[in-house]
């Protein structure tokens, strides 16, 4: 029993924006995100299968294929810093890295994203904790890290270039 062409475009309509909100906030990559969303819709039309409540399927596959994605993630990268075939460059500094990461937090940042990003990244805080700490929702932590990131990264990617 499968969906209609109809149904399935109207559960699509409804659950997308709610399944890309809950990846972007788990993989903070809206591109990684929009993959995971885009292959669960497709293990669902695909199935034979008529779910009974498909938005809460939808939304427990988005949750469960983005926490795949981040265990898969993580062990490639703990493989490529075991088998780093080549040395860094002679010009290297670790130290002159930091110094550049520090600045962009220091220029691109709001106050507050600076102060969470501190407490997580710095002080090895959870979201709920600093969320805690800072008297605002474990929502707005992650708002607040989610634009930081963002900023972060589209200065180090168009400053490579």
């Amino acid at each position: 029993m499968r969906y209609s062409t109809t149904e399935f475009s109207t559960l699509y309509s409804r659950c997308f924006p709610p399944a890309m909100r809950l990846a972007i906030s788990l993989l903070h990559e809206e591109d990684e995100a929009r993959d995971v969303v885009q292959e669960v819709f497709v293990r669902l039309w695909e199935s034979d299968v008529r779910i009974e409540n498909p938005t809460a399927f939808i939304i427990r596959s988005v949750r469960n294929a983005c926490l795949n994605r981040i265990s898969m993630l993580d062990t490639r990268e703990k493989i490529r810093l075991r088998l780093t075939l080549e040395p860094p460059p002679d010009d290297y500094d670790p130290d002159e890295r930091g110094g550049e990461v520090n600045s962009a937090i220091e220029r691109l940042l709001t106050s507050r994203e600076r102060q969470i990003v501190e407490k997580i990244y710095s002080d090895g805080m959870s979201y709920k904790e600093t969320a805690q700490s800072l008297g605002v929702s474990v929502s707005a932590v992650n708002k607040n890290i989610v634009a930081a990131l963002k900023k972060l990264r589209t200065h180090f990617k168009s400053s490579k270039s």
